[in-house]
């Protein structure tokens, strides 16, 4: 017995999953769970998150924009001129731009490749470009609350979270792809690029507007003709800038002049130069 009782249990042929210690095993703790904000700048995006994303930034700026009474268009009913009408062409491009590059990255994700530190530059570039907009728009925004359509001036704050978060993950993808130094570069393009095509294109436009209304003030009945020609074919990019019409009309003393304004105003937006020239200077 003495001699049996010295023995341990690996020399009487037991091992330990045999011979019960009696130690239970601690349960598997469960992974710490993440919080709201790391859980939405993750680097996977989650079926929700595309869902929210394409709605706030591919659809409600396009609603924003059709329903839009002062911002970058007067809609009429006693709004003056829009807050933002001299940078339409420039918002409107930046828009148009964003919505097409958001698109493009929900819809193919990290199989842009290197191409998402161009992508993320213009992703973030348009978030920066929306915060600007929400700020602006802020004070109106507030006192809007009061009507259901004034709730809509809050979008561009929404929009440009979803531009920064998915310009955040563009930039991620291309890391594996693009060095630092590269993706700072690429990063840094994509922004000036977003932002600096659409005000090329907004300056050109804003000078052959400016120049063709110069020649319906100074030139002669010929040049007039030429003038309203070509305006025409800026009317559905530029129509807001038909009011520097409306003040050439309002500072030109010869009554020719004024008339031959007032008729080109009238074939260009189908609207009296009198009426909205009150609404104006309201």
């Amino acid at each position: 017995m003495r001699e049996i009782a010295t023995l341990d249990y690996e020399q009487l042929g037991l091992t330990p999953e045999r011979f019960d210690l009696g130690e239970t095993p601690s349960p598997p703790q469960p992974a710490p769970r993440r919080g709201f904000v790391r859980r939405q700048l993750g680097a996977r995006a989650t079926r929700g998150q595309k869902t929210f994303d394409a709605l706030v930034g591919v659809a409600l700026p396009l609603v924003c924009l059709y329903f839009d009474p002062i911002v970058f268009r007067s809609a009429g009913f006693g709004f003056g001129a829009p807050l933002l009408g001299g940078y339409r062409i420039f918002a409107y491009a930046v828009i148009g731009l964003e919505i097409a590059l958001l698109a493009l990255w929900l819809a193919l994700g990290e199989r842009v490749g290197e191409w998402g530190g161009m992508l993320g530059g213009a992703l973030v570039a348009g978030a920066l470009f929306s915060l600007v907009v929400g700020v602006v728009l802020l004070p109106y925004s507030v006192v809007g609350l009061m009507l259901l359509i004034g709730a809509l001036g809050f979008s561009p704050f929404l929009a440009a979270f979803v531009y920064w978060r998915n310009g955040r993950r563009a930039l991620r993808a291309s890391a594996a792809r693009l060095g630092g130094t590269r993706r700072t570069l690429a990063l840094a393009f994509g922004a000036a690029l977003a932002l600096g095509a659409p005000a090329y294109a907004h300056l050109r436009v804003a000078h052959a507007v400016g120049h063709a209304v110069e020649q319906l003030t100074s030139g002669d009945e010929a040049q007039a003709l030429a003038a309203t020609r070509r305006l025409k074919a800026f009317g559905w990019i530029a129509p807001g800038e038909f009011d520097s019409l409306v003040w050439a009309y309002a500072r030109e003393p010869g009554a020719a002049k004024k008339e031959r304004l007032a008729r080109a105003y009238r074939e260009l937006t189908g609207g009296d130069v009198e009426t909205r020239l009150r609404v104006l200077n309201d």
